[in-house]
């Protein structure tokens, strides 16, 4: 059966989420490194603020010297993650297109007796073995077809029909009984 959709960068949010509701590294590494140390970080630059305010303790002065990298901390490495992942999804569109995140991305996705071929014209081909698919992640927006450990292919539930996803749970489910 083969499919043609459109994925947007929605659908690229969506799927950063559910592959950190998926895999608990992904969630930790997010949530300490996106939230904690960003915290922790700001915490550190409001004791130079307070200092620099005139109510000045003694442990308040020495840990002033941390606000530099609180602040650094703090703002970079948020800016840092949003960047990151627009660039990564960029890195997707194919040449021709003008890269942005309001472009959406063309995806043509067919599954045969052996395989499953996922195309971004003007980018790349994958063809995957069924049983050489790593892991398989739902929700109500997406499915995630794991290629390996870290990597996936993202299927919003509008690219197929019932009979496209009874056919790719099926398919996913007798290659894992054949290992």
């Amino acid at each position: 059966m083969r499919y043609e959709y459109t994925l947007t960068y929605k659908d690229y949010l969506d799927a950063q989420k559910l592959y950190r509701s998926h895999v608990w590294t992904a969630a930790l590494s997010y949530y300490v490194w996106i939230w904690a140390v960003p915290i922790i970080g700001l915490t550190l630059a409001l004791s130079w603020f307070v200092t620099m305010s005139g109510y000045s303790l003694e442990w308040l002065a020495s840990m002033a010297g941390f606000a530099g990298v609180g602040i650094w901390l703090g703002l970079f490495i948020p800016a840092a993650r949003v960047y990151t992942i627009r660039k990564c999804w960029k890195r997707l569109l194919p040449e021709s297109v003008p890269k942005s995140t309001k472009t959406s991305i063309a995806v043509e996705f067919e599954m045969t007796e052996d395989q499953v071929i996922s195309v971004l014209p003007g980018r790349s081909e994958g063809r995957f073995f069924w049983t050489a698919l790593f892991d398989l992640a739902e929700d109500d927006k997406l499915t995630l077809l794991f290629i390996k450990k870290r990597q996936f292919l993202f299927i919003p539930l509008r690219a197929l029909d019932e009979a496209g996803w009874n056919l790719l749970r099926s398919k996913f489910a007798s290659s894992r009984a054949k290992s």
